[in-house]
C-alpha cells in the first residue's frame, strides 16, 4: 500500500527544501494552510501526480539595485514578483528563470533563496484529505533582456498590465517583497 497523499507530498516538499538549503544556505520557510473546494483540491493533487511541485519566481535586481516588479489582471492595483507554476522535470531555479523571462523579458541569474512557502492544501468538505506544494522565491541578478510586457511570451488567458524597475518597492507592493517572513497574500 502506498503512503497517503499527505505523507508523499510533505516528504517531496521537505526534500526540495533540504536540497535548496544544501545548495543556497539558510532561508525562511513560511507554512500556510489553504482550504480548497473539491475541484481545486483535485487540481492540486493532479499537479503533484504530474510531477509538478508548486511554483517559483524571483526577486530580481539590476546593477543599479532596482527591483523588477509587475502588475497583472488578477490584482491590477498590486505590484508583485514575477513567478509561476513549476513544470515536471524542472528544478525550482529553472522554473524561476523561465517565469521571469516569460513574464518580464529579463534574463536572470539565481543567487539565493529569498523565501519558501510550504503550502498545505486541504479539501474543505473532507479535512482529512490534504497535501503539500512548495512555492519558492529566489534572489536573482538581471543579466540581460529588456523589461516589458510582450503578450507573445504569455500563456493563454494571462494578462500582464505592466512590468517596471523600481528604486524602492512601491507602497502597493505585496509585503513579501521587503519582508521575507511575511505570510503570503491570498
Amino acid at each position: 500500500m502506498s503512503d497517503p497523499l499527505s505523507i508523499r507530498t510533505r516528504r517531496a516538499v521537505d526534500d526540495r527544501i533540504e536540497s535548496l538549503r544544501e545548495r543556497f544556505g539558510a532561508f525562511p520557510v513560511v507554512d500556510v494552510t489553504r482550504l480548497n473546494d473539491p475541484d481545486f483540491f483535485a487540481d492540486g493533487v493532479a499537479l503533484f501526480e504530474s510531477g509538478a511541485r508548486g511554483a517559483a519566481g524571483a526577486r530580481v535586481t539590476d546593477g543599479e539595485g532596482r527591483l523588477l516588479l509587475l502588475r497583472d489582471d488578477r490584482d491590477p492595483e498590486t505590484w508583485v514578483l514575477p513567478g509561476g507554476g513549476h513544470e515536471p522535470g524542472e528544478t525550482f531555479p529553472e522554473t524561476a528563470r523561465r517565469e521571469v523571462r516569460e513574464e518580464t523579458g529579463v534574463d536572470c541569474e539565481i543567487t539565493g533563496v529569498w523565501r519558501a512557502v510550504r503550502k498545505r492544501f486541504v479539501r474543505r468538505d473532507d479535512p482529512q484529505r490534504r497535501g503539500y506544494l512548495l512555492e519558492v522565491f529566489f534572489t536573482a541578478d538581471a543579466v540581460g533582456g529588456e523589461a516589458g510586457v510582450d503578450p507573445g511570451r504569455l500563456d493563454e488567458g494571462e494578462e500582464l498590465l505592466e512590468v517596471r524597475w523600481f528604486d524602492e518597492a512601491p507602497a502597493n507592493a505585496i509585503p513579501v517583497i521587503e519582508d521575507r517572513t511575511a505570510p503570503p497574500v491570498v
